[in-house]
């Protein structure tokens, strides 16, 4: 499933590759079956994000997971960026 966009694919060992690298994430085993049901013997289903069901609750949780990782990762890059201008304008001539 693309959390992003709430697209749900089905995934086979042919396409697994190129869905993960399009941003596809793969459903827990607890909700293969929300999945199935949602996919109804189709390769694709749209997943409303603002439905409220497991699916789209999922999906919420794992976008949120994501925006706090890379303000993790922004965070540090900034402390370190600063601490390197702080070393810079500290030089001696």
């Amino acid at each position: 499933m693309n959390i992003d966009t709430g697209e749900l694919r089905r995934i086979t060992k042919e396409n697994e590759e190129e869905l993960a690298r399009a941003g596809f994430v793969q459903v827990p085993f607890e909700l293969a079956y929300a999945a199935r049901f949602k996919l109804a013997g189709k390769d694709s289903a749209q997943v409303s994000l603002t439905s409220g069901g497991k699916l789209s609750k999922w999906a919420a949780q794992q976008r949120k997971l994501a925006r706090k990782k890379r303000a993790r990762a922004r965070t540090k890059k900034n402390r370190r960026r600063m601490a390197q201008e702080s070393r810079r304008r500290n030089r001696i001539i």
